[in-house]
């Protein structure tokens, strides 16, 4: 299936194409840790990053407009291309699977996650049961994506880093709220 960057799906009225994962590299004004960036068409992406301006480990996408979650990781140590990869993330007593695809960035060459899949109606609230108990938990989050190494990520304020608490206060409004 091709793949299509998220705003010209949208604006196509394309729900269910595989979309381009996001560069590897974190956009400017990225911090460390966890950020959010919204826009008006009720979408929002929560981002982790190691460090500022660093690669983005981790992407959550949700775009209420189109009905559409994704997942995109990139700079992950070890991760092979290949489709039907498994990316987990895990805490101590709860974790979140999603399958999607590993593929190499035009430009770098680096290597990215990419998984997606439609949230209409009751998956939205599955999708929420699934999802908040492993970005709420005490942390860190382990990201594993395929055979490539785990990854943690830590949920709390580590500075530098920023914690999660604020960013998944204004993504759980926009993804799951009515």
């Amino acid at each position: 299936m091709p793949r299509v960057p998220i705003a010209l799906a949208a604006a196509l009225g394309l729900t269910s194409l595989l979309v381009a994962p996001p560069a590897p590299k974190a956009e400017e004004g990225d911090r460390a840790g966890w950020s959010v960036a919204t826009d008006p068409r009720r979408r929002a992406f929560l981002i982790a990053t190691e460090t500022a301006g660093g690669p983005r480990l981790l992407t959550i996408a949700c775009l209420r407009d189109a009905d559409s979650f994704a997942i995109y990781s990139a700079g992950v140590p070890g991760l092979a291309a290949g489709e039907g990869v498994d990316l987990t993330l895990a805490v101590a007593d709860a974790e979140y699977r999603l399958t999607g695809s590993a593929d190499p960035d035009r430009d770098s060459g680096v290597v990215g996650f990419s998984g997606e899949h439609d949230i209409e109606g009751a998956a939205r609230k599955k999708l929420a049961k699934e999802l908040l108990p492993v970005l709420k938990a005490p942390g860190p989050i382990v990201l594993t994506i395929g055979s490539a190494p785990p990854v943690e990520i830590p949920l709390e304020d580590l500075p530098p880093r920023a914690g999660i608490a604020g960013p998944l206060k204004t993504f759980e409004k926009i993804c799951f709220g009515k």
